[in-house]
C-alpha cells in the first residue's frame, strides 16, 4: 500500500518561514554592511568643504555643493579688467593634478574654450593655459599663445588635498579660439592627474551646467547635483593632452 507522508504541521511551516527570513535578513545585511563601507571609503577618497557664502552676491558660482562641495567655479566680473575666476576642487590625495573649466554654446566638448590650472605634488603652480576644443569634437590643442589674455594666477593645496586655483581672464581675446566672455555659455568642468613635468593625463570627473551661464552676473548655481550632468569629455583626444 502507497503511504503518503503527513501535511505538514503549522510548527514544520512556521520554521520554514523562520529560515527564509533568517536567510533574507543575513543576505540583506551582508549588502548592508558592503554599501556602508563602499560609502566609508568613498568618503575618505575625497574631503568636501562648505560653499563660499559671498555665492550669490559679489560672486557667481557653480558646484555640486549639497551639503557639502567637492568641486566649485566661482567668479567676479571685473568690468574691463575682464572676469576673476577661482576653482576649489577636493583630490584623493597630494599628488601633480589638474583643474580646468571650459565654456561652450552647447553641453559638450565641441567647440569648447578651455581654461586649466595644474600644479605639482607640492601645491607650486605651473603657469594656467587657454586650449580648444574642435567642433569635430575628437582634438583639444593649446591656442598660439596660452597665457595671452591669463592674469593674476596662483594656486595652493591646503592640508586636505583641496586645490585652489585663481587666475583672471580677459573678457575678449583677438584669438576666436578663445571665447568672448560677454556671452552666455554652458559651463564644463573637469580634473585629473598630471606628470610631473604638468602635462595633463586622463581625467577621471567631468561635469557641465544644465543651462547658460552670464559671466557678468553673480548667479548662484552650486546648489546641488541635479545641476550638473555628466558629459564625454573635456580631454578629448590624449595624444595632443592639452586643455
Amino acid at each position: 500500500m502507497l503511504m503518503l507522508a503527513p501535511p505538514p504541521t503549522p510548527r514544520s511551516n512556521l520554521w520554514t518561514v523562520i529560515e527564509v527570513t533568517m536567510t533574507a535578513i543575513k543576505t540583506n545585511f551582508n549588502v548592508l554592511v558592503t554599501c556602508v563601507l563602499c560609502f566609508l571609503i568613498a568618503a575618505n577618497l575625497v574631503n568636501c568643504f562648505s560653499k563660499d557664502s559671498a555665492c550669490g552676491d559679489t560672486h557667481g558660482c557653480w558646484g555640486d555643493c549639497d551639503g557639502g562641495c567637492s568641486f566649485i567655479l566661482m567668479w567676479t566680473p571685473a568690468g574691463s579688467d575682464g572676469v576673476h575666476f577661482s576653482i576649489k576642487v577636493s583630490f584623493s590625495s597630494f599628488a601633480h593634478q589638474w583643474a580646468a573649466f571650459a565654456i561652450s554654446t552647447s553641453k559638450s566638448m565641441q567647440n569648447a574654450s578651455a581654461t586649466s590650472c595644474i600644479v605639482n605634488s607640492t601645491g607650486i603652480p605651473f603657469l594656467p593655459e587657454n586650449s580648444y576644443n574642435a567642433v569635430s569634437g575628437h582634438t583639444n590643442t593649446i591656442v598660439t599663445n596660452p597665457l595671452d589674455g591669463l592674469s593674476d594666477n596662483s594656486a595652493s593645496y591646503s592640508n586636505y588635498n583641496i586645490l585652489t586655483c585663481a587666475l583672471t581672464r580677459n573678457n575678449t581675446n583677438s584669438d576666436p579660439q578663445v571665447f568672448d566672455l560677454m556671452t552666455d555659455y554652458y559651463i564644463l568642468f573637469a580634473k585629473g592627474p598630471a606628470t610631473k613635468e604638468g602635462t595633463k593625463l586622463q581625467h577621471y570627473f567631468t561635469a557641465t551646467t544644465d543651462e547658460l551661464v552670464d559671466f557678468q552676473s553673480t548667479k548662484d548655481l552650486a546648489g546641488g547635483v541635479a545641476m550638473i550632468k555628466p558629459f564625454t569629455s573635456i580631454l578629448i583626444m590624449l595624444s595632443v593632452s592639452q586643455i
